[in-house]
């Protein structure tokens, strides 16, 4: 018995030492397997985070697609039936700011002092995350220094209008995304009508077929800065050449008191501006917005709410150094005085757009409103003649060719909702202008300050008066609605003193040489004709003091020049 219960023992410590080893292995296996980059319990928390994100994502999609069909279907969603205005919407990545009397500071949706479209014109600002703050990071109530600001945006809220008579515009704030008033009055949006008698949604609120119940508006011409904080776009004051070229840090910012970025073609200004909403979002701390060049009839939105009882008409930033060269051209600036809007040389603060002097240039006459839309530099938007000109190909690209919004002198229809189209006349169409002696000269033929005779002269207005006309069709963008004559461009002269050209109405005045401007209200700038000019500019100049203002009308080939910036537009 004692030699058996022996044997039992020792077998029963070695099936022990044996049991523990082989647990040490398997415990050290399911360690392993636990732990470490490809564990158990690492890829349980790289699964559990996946399906986190998967969610979020999943809620996004939804909420995107549930803001596209409230875009897409009628909906009085968002109207506000205490201020009779739509609420101004907003996104992930913009901070809602009110100004104090002294700064700006960060508000809430509820804050009854944000906005209020009435009487008073305090038109919605908010600023992006791009600033020192970011959206959701910061508390009510925060000031916010100009140093700290974000790109600043403005609300324009979905309208109809009536041209009520001589620089007055009747507007009609509407419910939502729908075409209905707190009335319950119905507007059309039949572009086929006469808008001084018969009231009309305006077309800038359309995107591609997408009802918008409003749009945000950058509130002053764009700048921006290279790695080394040097102001990008602009001249010297030595030389019209760019002196500091933008780098991989720049982006299209909207803020006070810079230098407006110009020595940029009008197909870069659209890609920088698209690169808002979409390559360079997370550094405005967007989500889900479109952004895009401001185009010509969302020019003439803002435009015609200047006019209405709801804004005030701007005057001109005058501010232009000079020095052989246009350079230091600032963002935000007011005229010289309030009766004198010649251009002068920015030495202090003194015409700021938050003094006395800078508000003057604000489209509501304080500092709520936007800037930059009556002088500053010419701003391009997206408009063009459908003429199929080459410089619709040569400078609708962004600057390295990867993106080209017009080819073959036609524009990609993968953009045509983010551009105006103007119609031309069939002649200037197709390459063949009639001279009226039988023979027939191309668009840039037509154009050569050689050709000075009658009958060139006479073919110019020809083409460009068929343009002017055309416009006609196309409401809100502050043309034929708001003035009666337009001027052409053309060689005159001799050509022995250079190569003269001027703006002319008649043939006649072409002929001599006798300038003459096309008109609209407040005397604003209307020049059209130039066949080789297919893109349009809106604003005017720093130095062109009462011709300048926010009907103000240009054209341009598209190509870099130290006098033409833009500005962006976000839609939600």
């Amino acid at each position: 018995m004692l030699k058996k219960y022996k044997s039992e023992k020792g077998i029963t410590l070695i099936a022990l030492v044996i049991t523990i080893i082989v647990l040490l292995i398997l415990a050290g296996v399911a360690i392993a397997s636990l732990t470490g980059d490809n564990g158990i319990i690492t890829k349980a928390q790289e699964a559990k985070k996946k399906t986190e994100e998967a969610k979020k994502e999943e809620e996004k999609q939804l909420q995107n697609m549930l803001d596209k069909i409230t875009s897409e279907v009628p909906s009085e969603e968002g109207y506000n039936n205490n201020k009779n205005v739509n609420n101004p919407k907003t996104t992930k990545g913009m901070i809602l700011i009110k100004w104090n009397g002294t700064d700006w500071v960060v508000c809430s949706k509820d804050d009854t002092e944000w906005y209020s479209y009435d009487s008073t014109k305090k038109w919605a600002n908010i600023m992006l995350s791009d600033g020192k703050y970011k959206e959701g990071k910061v508390r009510e109530g925060q000031i916010i220094k100009e140093n700290e600001l974000g790109s600043m945006y403005v609300w324009i809220p979905r309208y109809a209008y009536k041209i009520a008579g001589e620089k007055n515009i009747e507007v009609t704030f509407l419910k939502g995304n729908t075409n209905i008033d707190k009335e319950g009055i119905e507007y059309t949006t039949s572009e086929d009508v006469d808008t001084k008698t018969t009231k009309i949604v305006h077309p800038a609120f359309n995107l591609g077929g997408v009802e918008l119940s409003g749009i945000w508006v950058a509130k002053f011409e764009t700048s921006g800065t290279n790695k080394d904080g040097k102001a990008v776009g602009n001249a010297s004051s030595t030389s019209s050449a760019e002196q500091y070229k933008p780098d991989e840090t720049t982006i299209a910012k909207s803020l006070p008191n810079k230098i407006s970025w110009r020595h940029i073609t009008v197909g870069e200004s659209q890609r920088r501006s698209m690169d808002i909403a979409t390559t360079a979002k997370e550094k405005y701390g967007l989500d889900y917005t479109n952004s895009h060049l401001m185009k010509n009839d969302e020019w003439g939105a803002v435009a015609y709410l200047c006019y209405s009882q709801y804004g005030n008409v701007p005057k001109i930033n005058s501010v232009g150094n000079y020095n052989s060269y246009w350079y230091d051209l600032y963002t935000g600036q007011g005229p010289k005085t309030a009766t004198d809007e010649g251009w002068y040389n920015r030495t202090d603060n003194s015409h700021d757009y938050n003094t006395e002097n800078g508000i003057l240039a604000s489209t509501t006459g304080n500092i709520t409103g936007i800037y930059d839309m009556s002088g500053g530099s010419w701003e391009r938007v997206a408009g063009y003649l459908d003429n199929g000109n080459s410089n619709l190909n040569n400078y609708g690209k962004s600057a390295d060719g990867s993106i080209k919004y017009f080819e073959n002198g036609k524009l990609n229809p993968n953009y045509e909702k983010l551009w105006n189209k103007y119609e031309v006349s069939e002649e200037e169409r197709t390459n063949k202008i009639s001279m009226g002696d039988g023979t027939t000269l191309t668009q840039n033929e037509l154009w050569d300050w050689n050709k000075r005779e009658e009958k060139h002269q006479k073919a110019r207005l020809r083409i460009t008066e068929e343009i002017y006309n055309n416009m006609k069709k196309h409401k809100g963008i502050g043309v034929n609605e708001v003035g009666t004559t337009f001027s052409f461009y053309a060689p005159y002269g001799d050509g022995k003193n250079g190569q003269p050209w001027g703006w002319f109405r008649t043939v006649a005045q072409a002929v001599v040489g006798k300038e003459e401007y096309g008109r609209a209200w407040n005397n604003d700038l209307v020049l059209i004709g130039h066949i080789v000019c297919p893109f349009v500019l809106r604003g005017s100049y720093c130095n062109n003091g009462t011709d300048a203002g926010v009907l103000c009308s240009n054209i341009t080939s598209g190509l870099s020049y130290d006098r033409y910036g833009f500005r962006s537009v976000l839609v939600i």
